[in-house]
């Protein structure tokens, strides 16, 4: 099972069980500098791909970052990604976080 979140899921919490995809699109212009940076919980969760959807006409124009996590281990877990420039220490210009509480999987 898989479930897609977004800007509007800033701040909410889900369930999802392990082995389930989280998928998150928030939007973006990496022509900026800024992109979006997942701060995983690698014990819980498990970034499985991160790629960058968008229109390639006009050149640089904005699009999507996607960002899949599969659930890998049982317990509460914060979803995290920030947007910043990858060559700054500074603090991100916008910030995104989910509350997950990942079940064990059925059998």
């Amino acid at each position: 099972m898989a479930i897609e979140l977004g800007p509007a899921d800033a701040g909410t919490s889900r369930s999802v069980r392990i082995g389930d995809l989280t998928i998150v699109r928030l939007p973006e212009n990496p022509t900026t500098g800024y992109r979006w940076q997942p701060d995983p919980d690698d014990v819980r969760l498990k970034l499985v791909d991160d790629r960058f959807e968008g229109a390639e006409v006009p050149r640089g124009a904005g699009g999507d970052r996607v960002l899949v996590f599969e659930a890998v281990g049982a317990g509460s877990v914060r979803l995290h990604c920030a947007m910043r420039r990858s060559w700054g220490s500074g603090e991100p210009v916008e910030e995104f976080s989910v509350e997950l509480d990942v079940q064990p999987r059925l059998s």
